[in-house]
């Protein structure tokens, strides 16, 4: 076992590469090695300062916490709650 980097060769490389293009980071390009291998697709990884990225689509879901955040740790990492019980609602199907 060994610790996780968060991909950084994986991340570098395409940098490197879309430099070399002369062109951004398309949203969805880097695809971390856990991502990849994930069949339930449950892991995301991407830009957060760009406010129309995935990552940034699924935190307003609400669903959404951060570890130790009442610490101030400042975490980079989220996790979405899983949603148990439901309210039932009359709207019909």
């Amino acid at each position: 076992m060994e610790k996780c980097t968060f991909c950084v060769q994986r991340i570098e490389e395409k940098k490197i590469h879309a430099r070399n293009e002369g062109r951004p980071i398309k949203d969805g390009e880097i695809q971390t090695a856990c991502q990849q291998s994930c069949p339930a697709n449950a892991i995301i990884f991407g830009d957060m300062t760009d406010l129309a990225s995935m990552v940034n689509e699924n935190k307003k879901n609400g669903r959404d916490y951060l570890l130790l955040e009442e610490l101030n740790t400042k975490p980079a990492v989220s996790y979405l709650a899983k949603v148990s019980n439901r309210e039932e609602t009359k709207e019909e199907h």
